[in-house]
Formats: C-alpha cells, structure tokens, sequence
C-alpha cells in the first residue's frame, strides 16, 4: 500500500480546494514554437479531448511568487508545515535533545546550539515517559536567561495515529489540541512533537499500514496548522544512518537530525537530510546531571539531565573492522612520513607486512573504499581523514 492510498483509507477531509486553470493552445494566432497560450477551452474541445475533466491548477514560472516558510529553527528546515524527525539510539539523548529545542523555541530563546530561533508556542507529546519529560523541561527552563515563562504545553496523552481504528479520531484530536493553544496564546503553534513514534503507532505495523498511517497522520496535522512536526524515533537496529520501519517515514520527512555518541560524552546532531539546506550541519553537545528542587521518596534530591553545547573537537571517523583500523593506522603513519597517495598495490604490500592474508587484505581494502576512508582511483588513492600533524618538510 501506498503513502497516498493509506491517506485515502482515513477519509481526511479536503484541506483545500483548487480552482482549476484552462489551457489551450490557440491554433488561430501566430506564436513562437512552442509558446503556450491560457484562455477558455472551447465547448467542442472539452468534449472531445478532456471528456469533461477538470485540469489541475497549473502556473506560468514567471508568474510563481516564492515565498520561504516561516522557520523555527535556522539552517534545520524546521519550518511551518514540515514534517522532521529526531533519531538516535537509547540513551543518545534525542529526548533531552527534542526538550532543549521546545524549551528555546517556546521561551523564545535567540539562539539554540549557535541556531537562531523564532519563537511561539509549543505543544509536547510526552507519549513514552511524561514524568522524564516534564523534569527535564522544568530543567531547561531554569536554564534560560534572563529567566521567564515559556508557551511550553506538555500532554502525557498518547495519541495512537497509527492504530487501524484510531488514526482518524486521534488525529482530529491532535489538530483540536493544537487549536486550544493557539486560542488561548493568541498565536499559531510553532513545534508539535511525538515522543516517541513507536509509542503512538496504536498497535500498527512501523514495516506496513501503522507507519503508513502515521506518516498520513503527521503531514495532514502539520497541513492543517501550520505547526513544525517533530518525530522522535529510532534508528534502523541493522543501519544505525536509517530511520527504522517502513522507508515511507524517510521519503515524507523534510529534515532528519541523527544523533551519534562519542567517546567523552559528546553527542553530535547531524542534519542528515533536509529538502531545502544542506545538508552535514553538526551541533555538538553533551548531557549534564542537574539537581531539581524536589525530593524523592528517600529524601534524596532528584535529578534530571539537560543539553549544554559542546566545544569538544569531532573525533576522528574510524572504521569499525579491526582490519580496516589496522590499514588505515598503518596508511596514516606513512602520511605522516610525508607520503600523500599510493596505489593500491602499495597498499596491498603494507597490509602484508603487518601479517594480513592475502583474502582479509582485498576486503580490508575494499571495505575501506567502499567506507569512503579512501579516495580516489586505484592508481592514486588518498586519505578521505587525513592526521592532523604531520612533518614539517611534508607540508612546505
């Protein structure tokens, strides 16, 4: 099944209707080659060409008016009407990373990781463990200078959007939500977030029909009000660079940050994809343990974790076959040396030398191309990382 015919299957209403725009080409004028001219089918014509359809709207180029969307965030296409998606392992920190967002954006922070933000209204799905986000809120809010009270609007519901039965009516009720905190803020929402998106599927299938659904569901929410939708979820179990469940998910998001953890307790976000940014934009931060007020049962503080931004230098990429790191330490170690290519018969020879068979060797070696570690043809191939030191007489 389709993205298009599961949006079928819900019976949405129209959001909008198109006033149709006839064309024709009119044979009786003289025209340059090719020129289309705009004007009233004739009767005749509509019949026995078009048997009575109506054409879809279409527009002349010169006639188009961009416009960009208002965004939330800036470089992150975290615009009006955009669907986006957060992913990353347990325990990368998309929460606390979809919570530091929500709270800059409905506090009107100026900036979030270095990003400029437009503030308004923020509505927060907590589908998954309510409890973890509104300490965590409450944290990042105290973060905040000089100090003051954010439209941040939290909802322990779980929405089910992907349920066969629910979909429909959960999502009215979303949209009704939504409409509840632009009356009462007096202005449009400018964030809604699900954590997470296996929490809300209803019961549905993420590989099939739940996800279809879902997907359905968050463009028509993020259609009919304007609002940013956030989907916080989890990478593939088999390709940690794909959203897992039905590639639907991916084909409808605008923009996918991915979190990856690194050694030293650095997180790095990375813009993965985006329709209209490029894209590899990386925010660097790290989670920090924070005391709250409150006490819990043993009388003990309690205690939550926010998002800092992070000024640790991105380690260097390492590939993860202990064959391919052998390779690539012993290629580094020439370039220091002062060597800048080679071919990939000289490779073959270093890999032999540190005792590698002659099978384990090609693969090391194709691996590391396929990786993108090495560059370039088999006559001349070069580091994609190259050591950051190396001899002086290598760089004059």
């Amino acid at each position: 099944m389709t993205t298009k015919r599961a949006a079928d299957a819900l019976n949405f209403p129209a959001v909008c209707e198109i006033d149709p725009i006839p064309v024709t080409l009119n044979v009786n004028e003289s025209t340059s080659p090719g020129k289309l001219h705009c004007g009233t089918l004739p009767d005749s014509t509509t019949s026995s060409h078009t048997n009575g359809a109506v054409p879809f709207e279409i527009q002349r180029l010169d006639e188009i008016c961009v416009s960009s969307r208002r965004a939330v965030v800036q470089g992150l296409g975290f615009d009006e009407g955009a669907v986006a998606a957060i992913v990353g392992a347990p325990n990368s920190g998309k929460t606390a990373l979809a919570v530091s967002l929500a709270i800059a954006a409905a506090s009107r922070s100026e900036r979030w990781l270095d990003l400029k933000v437009a503030g308004g209204p923020v509505l927060y799905f907590a589908a998954e463990a309510p409890a973890s986000v509104k300490a965590r809120a409450r944290a990042a809010a105290a973060l905040i200078e000089p100090p003051r009270s954010g439209a941040f609007y939290l909802s322990g519901a779980v929405p089910e959007i992907g349920g066969e039965v629910t979909t429909e009516v959960d999502t009215e009720r979303v949209i009704a939500s939504i409409s509840a905190v632009q009356t009462t803020e007096g202005e449009r929402v400018c964030l809604v977030i699900f954590d997470t998106l296996a929490s809300c599927l209803g019961g549905g299938d993420e590989n099939n029909g739940g996800m279809l659904r879902l997907v359905a569901s968050a463009k028509r929410i993020a259609a009919c009000t304007g609002a940013c939708v956030v989907l916080v979820h989890h990478p593939s179990k088999g390709d940690s660079a794909t959203l897992r469940g039905h590639g639907s998910l991916s084909a409808a998001c605008d923009s996918i940050i991915r979190i990856d953890e690194h050694p030293g307790g650095l997180r790095i976000a990375t813009l993965a994809k985006a329709r209209d940014h490029a894209t590899q934009l990386h925010l660097r931060f790290e989670l920090e343990t924070v005391t709250l007020p409150e006490r819990d049962t043993f009388g003990d503080p309690l205690s939550t974790i926010v998002v800092r931004p992070s000024r640790q230098a991105a380690p260097r990429p390492r590939p993860t076959g202990q064959r391919q790191r052998e390779l690539i330490a012993e290629l580094e170690r020439r370039y220091r040396a002062g060597e800048r290519s080679w071919d990939d018969t000289t490779v073959c020879r270093a890999g032999r030398a540190l005792g590698m068979h002659r099978n384990s060797l090609r693969d090391a070696l194709r691996g590391l191309q396929k990786a993108g570690y090495l560059l370039g043809p088999p006559d001349q191939l070069s580091l994609k990382f190259p050591p950051e030191s190396a001899p002086a007489s290598a760089k004059s």
